[in-house]
């Protein structure tokens, strides 16, 4: 009797440890560093999220987080499940008061963000900063936002879809010659002129779609040109975004016709919510830019 007891003891005990084991591994903080090299635990993974960025937004639904994230700002405009959610203001200036209302355990970040963060800091909200400068640091923001919401799988899943893109890009620009790539104009801001230079994420996508940036030597990475500066550069493509409405107007700009890409039609309109949001969807936008720059290679 009294070793029956033992042995019944020796049972309760061993499963007492295990369960207190397995909660201990369950409740593991989860500890991350931030583009902007923070330090930020969360108790466990987060279940209210709130996104002060459109393409935080876009990656938090792609992860499949949709319902998790119950607050976005005025810009978030993608996916069309974004219009119902709660809206916390601006993109610049997001409300404070209203996010912390949304009680989340989890915000996410832009840089430019850095009072708001402050401030959260102060009330104990976990709040991580989003920064991608390049393609391979959107998918490591996938791994970021995969860990301190456990969605690592579907992390996984978004980085597999893009790299699947570049491939596709990477294989067929590689069959190109120097002579082969056009110089590239993109236009940020047409007064005065402005394009992207050197170390930005436009620059590295013109150039992997199989274009020379014309501003790839700048000094800095947003020159400003004059109009015989732009000319003397001889863009054979130009591409424009949500400035410009129309082909039309860039035609019918004055003392531009000597442009060989107006000479040559070579005009495009894109879609900058896939080209300068650094998120789930810049392989599609990679893909725009390759398809318009060599449109042999796709056809």
């Amino acid at each position: 009797m009294k070793k029956g007891l033992t042995v019944l003891l020796a049972i309760v005990l061993i499963s007492t440890l295990s369960a207190c084991s397995s909660l201990s591994v369950f409740r593991k903080e989860i500890t991350v560093t931030d583009d902007m090299g923070r330090e930020v635990n969360l108790p466990k993974a987060a279940e209210r999220i709130v996104s002060l960025a459109p393409t935080n937004t876009e990656f938090l639904f792609a992860l499949g987080l949709g319902d998790k994230t119950v607050g976005v700002t005025d810009w978030c405009n993608f996916p069309q499940e974004v219009s119902s959610k709660e809206k916390v203001g601006g993109f610049s200036k997001p409300s404070v008061e209203k996010i912390v209302s949304l009680k989340p355990d989890l915000v996410v970040a832009a840089s430019l963000h850095k009072d708001v963060v402050e401030q959260l800091e102060i009330l104990k909200i976990p709040v991580i900063v989003l920064n991608a400068k390049s393609i391979s640091e959107v998918l490591a923001n996938a791994d970021l936002l995969g860990k301190v919401t456990g969605a690592g799988k579907a992390a996984d899943e978004v980085k597999s879809r893009i790299n699947t893109i570049l491939k596709q890009v990477d294989d067929k620009v590689k069959t190109l010659s120097a002579e082969q790539k056009p110089v590239v104009y993109y236009e940020v801001w047409h007064d005065p002129i402005m394009t992207a230079g050197p170390n930005t994420f436009i620059n590295e996508l013109l150039t992997r779609a199989g274009g020379i940036n014309l501003a790839v030597g700048a000094p800095t990475n947003y020159p400003t040109y004059s109009l015989e500066e732009l000319l003397a550069r001889q863009p054979e493509v130009m591409f424009y975004g949500h400035a410009v409405e129309t082909v039309e107007q860039v035609l019918a700009r004055t003392n531009w016709s000597s442009i060989p890409a107006i000479g040559n039609a070579r005009v495009y309109l894109v879609n900058e919510d896939l080209i300068l949001r650094a998120g789930p969807r810049i392989g599609e936008g990679l893909l725009e830019l390759a398809k318009h720059l060599h449109p042999g290679l796709w056809k």
